[in-house]
């Protein structure tokens, strides 16, 4: 009884601080007909007042398959945070909850529950939502109905919406903590005060060194999570990229007219420190089990192969190599034929995979469907973190993933299910995975070629803190990476992708930021079949879930480029790049926050999606994109942006840059530390900076001929005489 009076005091407090209660006979004392006034009935049960209550009770007599509900509109302002409070009892645990619906250009855009409570007695609930785009929302008190229902009871009172201001961390500072790796640095912040509306700028140099240099500010994370994200609401994050592996860095964060906090950070050393070193046999065909590693003092343990080394597991030992020990290094191995998986990584940290050859994995069931997630590289620890894979060559699976034209046996599903070359699920991230060739056949495709399951949560593949970049990667039936999940301060960059269904799968991001730039996309196809739709491709980057849990997070997309290679052998020009751009897939999916800046959005055909944002999301900010192609978002996007297609040139390293007279030269927006080294008066739009002094990756191919829209000539118009 107390809490619930304290909770009553708080609400009655919550009106006066925060404004007027927005829901109309919100305790029910007005009736007309045996109906509350101002309420909507759609169910047609049996209401009637609380006695001395201040609430209505609703007794189900009427069987429905469906949620029973009343329900009322109300104007919202945009832009703004309100919450919706109240209270209910249920005579069934789990029988009825409060809804949210959100409507914007009078469709309905998503719903956001309370939940079903499931205590005894009166029950608080309440629920903060914000209003971006947003035009009315209806709110509904819902239970069930079913048979099983029948004569039971739901009771609502103290209802009641309103303003709230803008989130604010005002809780004690949780000091500054960065996360390195070879290259970068994530940094994550909760300075008291912080809030949307108050920067934090970021600065870094070398010790020792006195010129600071600019990074982007960082992300302010104003989400009310739930709990298994709450620490990150109120957050600041962000990330420092192009740094030099085993460096010391001095980092500068400051609050705007609040405190600077200055700390140093070590990126990796790419100098592994070896304390013993195993020299392994030339021949293996059972799973070769370590179980011996190293520590932080002493190092790691090299397990190095013998030149010439080839293992094969013939199809029989379950994996080439299972690794049950952390601080350790497995080298120069070339691993075949493992019925699951090549390496398999148990509860472990600090592995290294470097040099090694894998192919010819994988198990295919009876009905000839591949099984899901066999990998080169497999783990399932919720514990895997600190992973480096680099120099890799993973390729040719032995089983092939359906292609989203090929139904699985014994499911209604077309999803493609098979081998990938990485998949680490559940695990905590914090990995690097560079200069590695993933590559097949169009027999044996794969899935992704990274991934995992999580994709809708707080977890996911890579998660957190992780780098991935220089890698070519092709010959996969849906994304070629997919960075679904968490994705807190990961950096996707300098990678080649070819042969794909879609590009890079960002759907969704439930924390961020997570960094897509300066990658390339080349072939894009949908099918193996040879009918024009199986030719025609999908997207770079795909987005959006329909749970607003899980897309609230942060998504950057730079410098990346796509592509328009010579037309698939028996098709005319334009070509066999993407079909889209930055595109959400499904008409009901959501994802906020999304910044793209400087992208060559070339598509096929000028009826295709360059940017396709569903929901004209308001905090979509899409600008100085080069593109051609439809544009779906919010009004005032691209107001930068450039309509056309580039001319390239071709580079001395095999590249394609854009020529001085492109469309997009010397025209994209300066991005603090992920374009400072452009060389003309801006920097160019795309991947790849003209007589830019950062080498090709090592494992890019050079570029293929690139489709050049034909130039039309002028009418001429010819007077009458």
């Amino acid at each position: 009884m107390k809490i619930l009076k304290c909770f009553s005091i708080f609400m009655a407090l919550a009106g006066l601080l925060h404004g007027d209660n927005l829901i109309k006979n919100n305790n029910f004392t007005g009736w007309v007909d045996g109906k509350p006034a101002s309420w909507t009935d759609r169910s047609k049960q049996d209401y009637s007042p609380l006695p001395n209550a201040g609430g209505m009770q609703v007794k189900i007599v009427r069987e429905k398959n469906s949620s029973g509900e009343v329900l009322q509109k109300i104007p919202v302002e945009p832009g703004k945070r309100y919450r919706i409070a109240g209270e209910v009892e249920c005579s069934t645990p789990g029988l009825g909850f409060i809804q949210v619906k959100r409507y914007a250009g009078g469709k309905e855009i998503d719903r956001i529950n309370t939940g079903n409570v499931k205590g005894e007695g009166w029950t608080p609930v309440e629920k903060i939502f914000k209003t971006e785009g947003v035009d009315y929302i209806e709110v509904l008190l819902r239970w069930k109905q079913k048979s099983e229902n029948m004569g039971s009871t739901i009771s609502f009172r103290n209802l009641s919406l309103e303003t709230v201001p803008p989130l604010t961390y005002n809780g004690e500072e949780v000091p500054p903590r960065a996360v390195p790796t070879f290259n970068s640095i994530g940094l994550y912040w909760k300075p008291n005060g912080g809030t949307a509306s108050r920067s934090v700028t970021a600065e870094y140099r070398k010790k020792g060194t006195e010129k600071w240099n600019e990074a982007m500010p960082l992300w302010f994370d104003a989400a009310d999570h739930p709990a298994a994200a709450a620490s990150h609401t109120a957050e600041y994050r962000g990330s420092i990229v192009y740094l030099d592996a085993g460096t010391t860095y001095e980092v500068k964060l400051q609050l705007e007219n609040g405190p600077t906090r200055i700390f140093d950070v070590n990126t990796w050393d790419e100098n592994f420190k070896i304390a013993r070193t195993v020299k392994l046999p030339k021949e293996y065909s059972e799973t070769y089990v370590i179980e011996e590693g190293g520590n932080e003092a002493d190092g790691y343990v090299l397990y190095e192969a013998e030149e010439g080394s080839v293992w094969d597991a013939n199809d029989v030992a379950p994996s080439n190599i299972q690794i049950n020990a952390s601080w350790v290094i497995v080298r120069g191995l070339t691993l075949k034929g493992a019925k699951t998986h090549g390496i398999v990584l148990g509860a472990v940290n600090h592995i290294v995979i470097e040099h090694c050859d894998i192919s010819g994995w994988g198990e295919t069931r009876d009905s000839g469907q591949a099984k899901n997630l066999n990998s080169a590289i497999y783990s399932g620890s919720t514990s895997l973190e600190h992973i480096v894979v680099q120099n890799c060559e993973l390729h040719d699976p032995r089983s092939d993933s359906n292609s989203w034209n090929q139904q699985r046996p014994g499911t209604k599903s077309k999803h493609p299910e098979g081998p990938q070359a990485i998949t680490f699920r559940k695990g905590k991230g914090h990995y690097v995975i560079r200069y590695n060739n993933i590559y097949s056949d169009m027999d044996h495709m794969f899935n992704d070629s990274m991934g995992e399951f999580a994709n809708f949560s707080f977890a996911g593949f890579p998660n957190r803190d992780t780098d991935i970049y220089d890698n070519f990667v092709s010959h996969c039936w849906d994304d070629g990476l997919e960075i679904e999940g968490a994705n807190m301060n990961v950096r996707v960059w300098n990678n080649y992708l070819d042969m794909t269904y879609g590009a890079l799968g960002g759907a969704s991001t439930s924390l961020g930021p997570v960094y897509f730039f300066r990658n390339v996309y080349a072939v894009s196809r949908k099918h193996e079949g040879t009918e024009s739709n199986d030719y025609r491709g999908h997207y770079l980057l795909k987005i959006g879930n329909k749970n607003q849990t899980y897309t609230q997070g942060k998504t950057y997309v730079f410098h990346n480029t796509i592509l328009q290679p010579p037309a698939f052998e028996g098709f005319r020009d334009p070509s066999s790049g993407g079909q889209s751009g930055i595109v959400f897939t499904d008409k009901r999916n959501h994802q906020e926050n999304i910044t793209s800046r400087n992208n060559i959005l070339q598509m096929r055909k000028d009826k295709d999606w360059a940017i396709r944002d569903v929901q004209l999301t308001a905090s979509g900010d899409y600008d100085y994109d080069l593109y051609n192609g439809r544009m779906m978002a919010r009004e005032g996007s691209q107001t930068n942006g450039i309509v056309g297609a580039p001319v390239y040139e071709r580079a001395p390293d095999g590249r394609l840059w854009l020529a001085p007279d492109s469309l997009g030269y010397d025209a994209g927006a300066r991005i603090p530390n992920f374009n400072d080294d452009y060389t003309g008066k801006a920097p160019d739009i795309g991947a790849v900076e003209r007589d830019s002094k950062a080498a090709k990756p090592k494992l890019w191919p050079a570029f293929p001929e690139n489709y050049q829209p034909p130039v039309e000539e002028p009418a001429i118009e010819v007077s009458a005489q």
